[in-house]
């Protein structure tokens, strides 16, 4: 179990932001495509449970995130993973744990680090995102250094901010 601490940020120019992150010395990895399928149940947002599959070069992980009762300036989750031999079993033991509504999304990835973060530039088809993940103090540091400090933080996971794109709040 690890705890999983982030703040997402929309960014209209990739580009710029790219340019910024390999000035500061950060080292991006290739672009890669990453599968999601969320899976939900009648309760799971109520409760603050939420499964996923990720598919990423060639690495099936089966995760379960927990969100805290209360909230914060983060999106901040317990995170619960294991590798899976495949998707559809995954699915299948998700199902009959009643977890039987799935959404699936693809976003094309990029990860680096900085200042004791995990940085991930992320391309999905409503827009582009930059994740900063780490300790909140790090977290921090790294949004003054990016300049990200007076844009909108964003504490949402990628199917809610889909959601608002689709009811063009995003």
């Amino acid at each position: 179990m690890e705890k999983e601490i982030e703040v997402k940020f929309k960014i209209d120019e990739k580009d710029q932001i790219k340019e910024k992150l390999i000035g500061l010395g950060v080292s991006l990895s290739e672009p890669y495509k990453q599968t999601t399928y969320g899976f939900f149940s009648v309760d799971s947002i109520e409760r603050g449970i939420f499964p996923r599959i990720r598919d990423e070069k060639n690495n099936i992980v089966l995760t379960v995130k927990v969100k805290p009762k209360k909230e914060t300036n983060y999106f901040e989750r317990m995170e619960y993973s294991m590798k899976i031999g495949n998707a559809k079993e995954g699915e299948d033991i998700l199902r009959v744990l009643g977890f039987d509504d799935i959404r699936v999304f693809e976003k094309i990835r990029q990860e680096g680090e900085l200042l004791n973060t995990k940085i991930v530039l992320d391309e999905l088809y409503f827009g582009n995102f930059i994740e900063i993940e780490g300790e909140k103090e790090d977290i921090e540091n790294v949004i003054i250094k990016l300049g990200l400090d007076n844009k909108e933080r964003i504490t949402k996971a990628y199917l809610a901010l889909e959601d608002d794109y689709k009811n063009g709040r995003l």
